[in-house]
């Protein structure tokens, strides 16, 4: 976020009495405008060009380490160069959360760990961590921070309690649980006008429905956070008692078997019901996703394999036509002929037989919302009776689940 000051041009001469004051904002304008070459390498560094990005799982880690260092160089430079400047917190707060998005989930796959480990070793992974955690409590302590940047910064400590209580053993998950109401009060009596209150409330009543807890219980915390003090909790409140609301009823229709129709864009009719018997995999995905792609060559090796002996897979597609309200009818349907002739031709590129759904509304896509979905690829493994038997298997994982549905 760019956050420079109205600069004031002064027009002095021996006649004029500058006050203070205007002396004062000149100094400061003078102050950031010599530093605008290093935020603006900053800035440069946060919109690289895309490069290897989308080409497969060990080329996008390669790129993401690239991306992180060149945040933490540009950023821990303006940092100390212009320790006076407030956008240095806006430096610290991406270079926290950039760190944190491309290093946390790597160890999970040996080729990401060779992958980033070839750019951004271990070891000097290890040393910025520290350096982050000093730079992350200097910013929550500091005086000239943007309180919004504050709150995200001091989040951390709910996203780890909550993590443990979505691993906690049953006889745990009550003082877990706890921890983390306390931690959610804290932050609302801290920051009780800042909307991301909002969602840091929203992660509460999640980790409760995972503890068990009933539409009721889920409820009648969002009342009771609807009348704590401030705007951000009351302002939240209504839509999250309704999404806490459809989530719940969608963990009731997960029990049954789905119901879902609709006309592929090759013109094939599809019916869940019609494929009772088979397993089936209901992927959410889209053309612009990265890690949909990544799991492209897992499913048609699923598909290659399987498919003979009952498994089928459907693609439900969040493809972006950049509707506006505004597009005339004529131009709504010119923008969705060419979303679509993107999908038509990348899936028979891929080499992809299976049916897609396509109506061009991206994050709005009908069979997504009435399904709850916030994240891509979601994948949906069917059973033979028509109900869900998992909505996380990717990988290996995929393959021994679908095999153990089929029976095999």
């Amino acid at each position: 976020m760019n956050l420079l000051l109205p600069r004031l041009s002064l027009l002095l001469s021996v006649f004029v009495f500058v006050s203070p004051c205007v002396l004062a904002t000149d100094t400061v304008g003078k102050a950031e405008a010599a530093a605008d070459p290093e935020w603006t390498a900053f800035q440069r560094a946060m919109q690289p060009a895309p490069s290897a990005k989308d080409t497969d799982y060990a080329g996008r880690i390669r790129w993401g380490m690239n991306f992180v260092q060149g945040v933490l160089t540009t950023g821990q430079n303006f940092y100390d160069r212009h320790p006076t400047d407030p956008r240095r917190w806006d430096c610290v707060m991406q270079m926290v959360k950039q760190f944190g998005s491309w290093t946390g989930g790597i160890n999970g796959r040996e080729d990401g760990k060779k992958a980033a480990n070839a750019v951004f070793s271990e070891a000097a992974r290890a040393q910025w961590a520290i350096k982050l955690q000093a730079l992350r409590v200097a910013a929550i302590a500091a005086t000239d921070i943007s309180e919004t940047n504050r709150l995200i910064l001091e989040q951390e400590a709910l996203v780890g309690l909550r993590n443990v209580a979505a691993q906690a053993a049953p006889n745990e998950r009550v003082a877990a649980l706890a921890a983390v109401k306390a931690e959610v009060d804290r932050l609302a009596a801290k920051y009780p006008d800042e909307p991301l209150m909002g969602s840091l409330a929203s992660g509460y009543i999640k980790s409760m429905e995972r503890a068990g807890a009933t539409r009721e219980e889920t409820q009648a915390q969002w009342a009771a956070f609807a009348a704590y003090p401030g705007t951000a909790l009351a302002n939240a409140a209504p839509a999250g008692a309704r999404e806490a609301a459809a989530r719940q009823q969608l963990g009731e229709r997960a029990k049954r078997p789905i119901e879902l129709a609709f006309t592929a864009v090759d013109g094939r009719k599809v019916d869940l019901r019609e494929l009772r018997g088979k397993v089936v995999l209901v992927e959410f995905w889209a053309t612009w996703c990265a890690p949909c792609k990544e799991e492209i060559p897992n499913i048609k090796k699923l598909y290659a394999a399987y498919h003979a002996k009952g498994f089928e897979v459907v693609g439900i597609t969040l493809e972006n036509a950049r509707l506006a309200d505004a597009d005339t009818p004529v131009e709504r349907e010119q923008k969705l002929a060419k979303a679509q002739q993107v999908l038509v031709d990348f899936t028979a590129k891929q080499e992809m037989p299976w049916p897609q759904y396509f109506d061009g509304k991206y994050r709005q896509n009908t069979i997504a919302v009435d399904y709850l979905i916030n994240a891509i690829p979601a994948m949906f493994l069917i059973g033979k009776d028509g109900r869900i038997i998992t909505t996380h298997a990717r990988g290996p994982q995929l393959e021994a689940a679908v095999i153990a549905a089929l029976g095999l």
